[in-house]
C-alpha cells in the first residue's frame, strides 16, 4: 500500500464540512424558511398597515414571513420592506442597510473556496503541492469567513436592536441558526489551514516517491 500523510485528512474532512455550511446559510430564507440569520416577531398592535403577529426570518438573498410572503431572492434587499405590502419599516428605513445586504454575497463566495481547498487537500495525499495550495487557499478562507462572521454580527444585530425602538418595544427578535452555522464553518476552515500547513511544512510526511527518485546513476 502506498504511504500517504495522515496529518492531510482533517484538511480534507473540514473543507467539505466548511463547504456545506456556507451552502445552508447561501440557501437561507427566503429560499429556506428554517434557516436564517435573525427573526423578527412583530408585536399584536403593530400600527397600519404594517401586519401584526407576524413572523419575518431574514437570510443571504431576501427574507420570508409565515404568512407565505417571500422577496425576490435577489443580491442586495431592503430590510424595511419587510411586510411585503410595499410599505417601509421606519425603524430600519434607511439606505445603509440595505447597502450592506449586498456584502452577503461573500457566503457563496466563500463556499466556493472551500470547496477549491478541498480539491488541493485531497490532491495533498499524494503531493506536497496540493498541500501547499491548500494552505494558502484555506488562510484566505478562514481570513474571508472571519470577515463575513463580523459582517453578520454587526448588520443583523444593528437590525435587532433597531427593530424594537420606540413605539415597538412589543417586538420581539431573535438571531438565528444560520450565524452559528458560519462561526462552525469558520472554525472548521482554521482546523483546514492547520492540518494543511502542517502536512506541508512541519509534520515529516511520507509521500509516494516518484520512479525516477529511485533510479541509480553511473
Amino acid at each position: 500500500m502506498r504511504p500517504f500523510p495522515y496529518s492531510i485528512v482533517p484538511a480534507i474532512v473540514c473543507s467539505l464540512v466548511c463547504f456545506v455550511l456556507l451552502i445552508l446559510a447561501t440557501i437561507s430564507s427566503p429560499m429556506v424558511d428554517t434557516i436564517y440569520f435573525l427573526k423578527l416577531i412583530t408585536a399584536p398592535d403593530e400600527p397600519e398597515p404594517l401586519p401584526s403577529n407576524t413572523t419575518v426570518t431574514f437570510g443571504v438573498f431576501g427574507m420570508s414571513s409565515n404568512d407565505g410572503r417571500r422577496s425576490l431572492v435577489s443580491l442586495g434587499y431592503s430590510p424595511s420592506n419587510w411586510s411585503g405590502l410595499g410599505v417601509d419599516d421606519p425603524t430600519v428605513n434607511q439606505p445603509s442597510l440595505k447597502s450592506i445586504t449586498y456584502a452577503l454575497i461573500l457566503h457563496p463566495i466563500g463556499a466556493f473556496l472551500a470547496i477549491i481547498a478541498f480539491g488541493f487537500s485531497t490532491i495533498g495525499l499524494c503531493s506536497r503541492t496540493g498541500a501547499v495550495f491548500s494552505t494558502l487557499v484555506s488562510l484566505f478562507l478562514s481570513i474571508l469567513l472571519l470577515t463575513i462572521f463580523i459582517i453578520d454580527i454587526v448588520f443583523f444585530s444593528i437590525l435587532k436592536s433597531q427593530f424594537t425602538d420606540a413605539p415597538y418595544e412589543r417586538r420581539r427578535t431573535e438571531y438565528g441558526n444560520a450565524l452559528w452555522i458560519v462561526l462552525v464553518a469558520l472554525l472548521a476552515a482554521v482546523v483546514c489551514a492547520g492540518s494543511s500547513f502542517w502536512t506541508a511544512f512541519v509534520g515529516r510526511n511520507r509521500y509516494p516517491r516518484r520512479k525516477w527518485a529511485n533510479r541509480r546513476e553511473y
